[in-house]
């Protein structure tokens, strides 16, 4: 009977119809097979002891007359029929109810299994528990057939965690032929479930993956360890192609399985991720270019290139010229969109091969490799030179793009042992000096001149420090009664191995490396203190010094409290201190130039613009700022007695001072000739080697009364100076010799 029973739990294959209508399925008619021979078995029972009933009743004494009549031995018969169909009908109702139930979870259950496996829902395959209340074979077929539903139930579970992952499970065969996917390829793919079947998996695969995915995939079908998730592109329904990962798992041995297992997630949106970080993290966001880190990293690669191969390579090191003024005057959006005309311009100069970068700020870069990079490096150079001549429309106006450029080759670096981005930044560090808007190729001897400069801006780290820096003056004269009037001071490096350094060389250096601010500063204390020492009761007019300040100094935030300070330190007047500005201060921010010049007069010191009409030369300067003295530069002064354009120049000048009722002083005066001219103009104070070199405060400046001791160029002629404490003018004559030139850039 139990093997009756258990032969008729339908496999997943049965169909409903087989499975469960009424009368018609296994299930019933094992059932009614089973009660039929139930019936034959009870009624033979019991015909059987109607048969054997007479000769018993003999045996008990019943008279043999009456036994063996056939009528006794026909009611045996009938008796014994009616107690085996009695038998059979209380063992069916008994035994047959419970069978009943038995049978009907059976149907549920095979009915239930038919149609997951046809729809792969099988969330309702499950069935109440029959009780198991006895320990007889039913109660065993009962216990047995829950334990059937849990080992459904529980393949149930699994099967829906995998209906429901976000992973596709995917099974191939050994052809590579899809033979299973899980519903979730819809929702990563698009593809219905099972849609995919017979399909060749590299179907799905991007050309350009399609062979490292094969690869892959033979590796693990020949036993070879797993190894990482597979990365590749899979085709979407809709034609796209998705970033996705695959763990490949060998599972033809499973007979469950019979084939290789293929777990893929889509990976695209972190994929996309990862691609904004690298544009972030490589690319400029401004002009789309490779930023620093890029560039750096793909010069390695070709440094490394040039190493093992021998494939040379040429740098191009790019700077704009003037970028802050171009911000100041149209702003910074401006100042940007100007930078991305200029890198679109530069890119269209550049083979595909190039790399073109922007490093910061208005600093471009461009790396040449192959075997033509270093003869075409300053090809590329003019091309992109020329391609900046055009102006560029900014907001309705055109600015005019300037750049500096520096070249440096594997060669050229090689030879100097440095590395080609330092030979490019020293070529353009070259180019800048030498008047911008150029381009410079680096030469071996380029490096030398700037291992000097560097050693000397290290040597300037200490000369503020170890009291190496002193301060010239030099006088500033009354031309007509030639009293002195002042002194302009001058800053001297006094190096200890080198002896005088010249201003034109540190004086740079200082700028750009920032000690200007701490330089200056220096300045002005030691040249207002000493400007108070030289004052004296008896010269009410008093003493007036002058003290340049740069573009940077005057840029510092600390400007107004530093020349505060010297005043309050020295005790020096206000108005006897004089700062010189020179024009290039006017490519600046004109509002925060305005601003501050406004509270320097507010402090009460005097206002000069230097070397006027060399620089960013604007009437409107002298008209908005609050100057007190315009100084001619000596440009204008030289051979003004013989040049007629200079003549012109300064007469203009010394009439619009007269205008705005400016103090004019001439710088340079060097020749008797020139003396005579500028007074002839009007210009009533000077300096330069013919009045008086410049010097220690010692020799330069007795004490006042006292004439101060000469230190005129030798050759220089003319009536001895007077100090502020002198009786009765001297007229200023002059005879010859002219004297020689060269005096030096910064003495006046």
């Amino acid at each position: 009977m139990n093997a009756t029973l258990d032969s008729s739990v339908p496999g997943p294959g049965t169909g409903a119809a087989d499975a469960g209508g009424p009368g018609r399925g296994p299930g019933f008619r094992l059932t009614a097979r089973v009660f039929w021979d139930l019936a034959v078995y009870m009624v033979g029972l019991g015909l059987a002891v109607g048969l054997v009933f007479p000769p018993f009743a003999t045996a008990l004494g019943v008279p043999g007359a009456y036994a063996e009549r056939v009528w006794f031995r026909a009611a045996c018969l009938i008796a014994g029929f009616l107690v085996g169909a009695l038998s059979y009908a209380i063992c069916r109702w008994v035994v047959g109810g419970r069978l009943a139930v038995l049978s009907g979870h059976l149907r549920q259950v095979a009915e239930a299994v038919a149609q997951a496996s046809r729809t792969g829902d099988w969330s309702a395959s499950s069935s109440a528990r029959i009780p198991a209340d006895s320990d007889d074979q039913l109660g065993e077929t009962a216990r047995a057939f829950n334990s059937l539903l849990d080992a459904l139930e529980v393949g149930q579970h699994f099967r829906s965690l995998i209906r429901n992952a976000s992973d596709v499970i995917t099974i191939v065969d050994t052809a590579g032929r899809i033979t299973y996917q899980t519903p979730s390829v819809g929702w990563v793919l698009g593809y219905p479930p099972g849609g995919l079947v017979g399909t060749e998996m590299a179907a799905l695969i991007h050309p350009e993956d399609a062979g490292h995915f094969a690869a892959q995939l033979a590796e693990s079908s020949a036993g070879l360890p797993a190894t990482a998730p597979i990365g590749c592109r899979m085709r979407h329904r809709n034609g796209s192609w998705r970033w996705t990962e695959t763990v490949v798992n060998d599972l033809r041995h499973d007979p469950a399985v019979s084939g290789v297992v293929l777990s893929t997630r889509d990976v695209s949106d972190r994929r996309e991720l990862e691609e904004q970080l690298r544009t972030q993290a490589f690319y400029d966001p401004l002009t789309d270019l490779p930023n620093r880190s890029l560039f750096l990293e793909r010069l390695r690669a070709a440094e490394e290139a040039l190493e093992v191969h021998g494939i040379p390579l040429a740098l191009l090191y790019l700077d704009m010229d003037d970028l802050k003024a171009v911000n100041d005057d149209v702003g910074h959006e401006g100042g940007d969109r100007l930078l991305q005309v200029v890198s679109t311009r530069i890119l269209d100069c550049l083979r595909p091969a190039d790399v073109f970068a922007r490093l910061e700020g208005d600093e471009f870069a461009v790396l040449l490799t192959g075997p033509a990079s270093e003869r075409e490096a300053l090809r590329t150079a003019e091309r992109i030179l020329a391609a900046l001549v055009q102006p560029v429309l900014v907001d309705d106006g055109f600015v005019q793009p300037a750049a500096s450029l520096g070249v440096a080759t594997s060669t050229a670096a090689a030879s100097s042992g440095i590395g080609i981005l330092r030979a490019a930044d020293v070529a353009l560090s070259i180019a800048k000096a030498t008047g911008k808007g150029r381009c410079e190729t680096f030469q071996p001897r380029h490096h030398a001149v700037q291992l000097e400069r560097e050693r000397l801006q290290a040597d300037l780290q200490h000369a503020l420090d170890g009291d190496q820096l002193v301060v010239h003056y030099q006088p500033l004269v009354d031309l007509g009664s030639g009293r002195i009037d002042g002194y302009e001071a001058l800053l001297r490096w006094q190096h200890p191995e080198r002896g005088l350094v010249s201003p034109a060389d540190f004086i740079p250096l200082a700028e750009t490396s920032g000690l200007i601010v701490p330089v200056g500063r220096w300045v002005l204390r030691e040249a207002t203190a000493q400007a108070a020492t030289w004052q004296h009761p008896a010269d009410p007019t008093g003493v007036h010094v002058s003290v340049n300040v740069s573009v940077r100094q005057f840029a510092h935030g600390d400007l107004l409290h530093d020349v505060a300070d010297a005043l309050r330190r020295s005790g020096l007047p206000p108005h006897l201190l004089t700062l010189e500005i020179t024009e290039s201060l006017f490519a600046s921010d004109i509002r925060d130039v305005t601003l501050k010049l406004e509270r320097l007069k507010d402090l009460g010191v005097r206002l000069a613009l230097d070397d006027f009409g060399t620089g960013y030369s604007s009437l409107s300067y002298l008209r908005r700022f609050p100057f007190d003295i315009l100084k001619i530069d000596k440009s204008f002064v030289e051979d003004i007695d013989a040049n007629r354009q200079n003549q012109a120049v300064a007469s203009a000048i010394v009439t619009l001072g007269q205008t705005l009722e400016l103090d004019l002083v001439a710088e340079g005066i060097e020749t008797p000739g020139e003396l005579r001219s500028l007074e002839a103009l009007g210009v009533h104070l000077g300096q330069g080697f013919h009045l008086g070199r410049p010097g220690p405060a010692a020799l330069v400046c007795p004490t006042p009364g006292i004439r101060r001791v000469e230190r005129r160029d030798p050759d220089s002629v003319g009536a001895p100076l007077r100090g502020r404490g002198d009786a009765g003018p001297t007229p200023m004559t002059a005879r010859p010799p002219v004297p020689p030139r060269g005096r030096h850039a910064a003495d006046g």
